[in-house]
C-alpha cells in the first residue's frame, strides 16, 4: 500500500486555540481522512454524488475538505449537497463557520449519528469515531456532557459507538454509495470489514499510518465496484 499525497486542508484560520478547547482539533487521524478523500476525488466524482454527509464533523475539516474538492471537479454540474453532524454543539458551530470560510455550502446539524436519515439517501458517508479504547462508564459520561471528550472517547476496544452505525451502514447507502471509516488496529478492522461484508457491500483498508502510538486505517465500504 503506497503513501498518500499530503493533501491541502480547508482554512481554518478563524479557529482559535479557545475554539478547540470544546472542538477536537484537527490531527492525523484528521490528515490521514483528507488524503484518502483527496487521492479517491476523481472515483468519487465519477459516482456524481447527491448527498454527501460526515458524522462527528468536529471542526468540519473533512467534510469541508470534500466540499471543496467536490465543487472544483464539478464545475457547473449540480454540485453535491453537504451534511454534518455532530453531537457536540460548539463543533455544529465550528464546522458551520469552516465551510462558510472556505466558500462551501453545508448544513450542520446537532443530532446523534444518524438517527434523522432516510435508507438509501447518502452517496458519500464519513466517520471519524470516538475510537480510543476507554472504559463505558467514561463513555457514557462523555456522551451526556456532549463535549470534547465524546470525540474520541470509544468504550471497550473502542467500539461502542462505531458499533451502533456499522449494522445501519448498508441500509443508509445509496446504490452507488461509498462509506469511509477511520479507526485504529485496536478497532480490530478485520471484524469491522466481515460485519460491512455480510450487508453485501465491497470493502477494502485504502490506507495505513503510524501516527505515535497509534495505527491509523480507513476502509473503504461500497454498495458496487468502486472506479479506482
Amino acid at each position: 500500500m503506497s503513501e498518500l499525497a499530503r493533501a491541502v486542508l480547508p482554512d481554518l484560520s478563524h479557529l482559535s486555540a479557545g475554539d478547540y478547547e470544546e472542538v477536537y482539533e484537527p490531527s492525523d487521524d484528521t490528515f490521514l481522512l483528507v488524503d484518502v478523500l483527496a487521492a479517491e476525488a476523481g472515483a468519487l466524482r465519477a459516482r456524481r454524488p447527491l448527498l454527501c454527509m460526515e458524522i462527528g464533523c468536529g471542526s468540519g475539516c473533512v467534510i469541508t475538505h470534500l466540499g471543496t474538492v467536490l465543487h472544483s471537479c464539478q464545475g457547473s454540474d449540480t454540485p453535491a449537497a453537504l451534511v454534518a453532524s455532530d453531537i457536540n454543539m460548539a463543533a455544529v458551530r465550528a464546522a458551520s463557520a469552516s465551510a462558510h470560510a472556505n466558500g462551501i455550502s453545508m448544513q450542520v446539524l446537532q443530532m446523534d449519528l444518524l438517527t434523522a436519515m432516510r435508507p438509501g439517501c447518502l452517496d458519500v458517508l464519513i466517520f471519524n469515531p470516538p475510537y480510543v479504547p476507554t472504559s463505558e462508564a467514561e463513555l457514557q459520561e462523555a456522551a451526556a456532557q456532549a463535549q470534547i471528550s465524546a470525540s474520541w472517547a470509544g468504550g471497550p476496544r473502542g467500539r461502542l459507538v462505531l458499533d451502533r452505525l456499522l449494522p445501519h451502514v448498508a441500509a443508509l447507502l445509496s446504490a452507488s454509495g461509498v462509506f469511509y471509516l477511520l479507526g485504529v488496529r485496536e478497532n480490530d478492522p478485520s471484524e469491522l470489514a466481515s460485519i460491512l461484508r455480510a450487508q453485501g457491500l465491497e470493502v477494502s483498508i485504502v490506507a495505513e499510518r503510524r501516527a505515535q502510538n497509534e495505527r491509523l486505517f480507513v476502509l473503504r465500504a461500497s454498495s458496487v465496484t468502486f472506479p479506482g
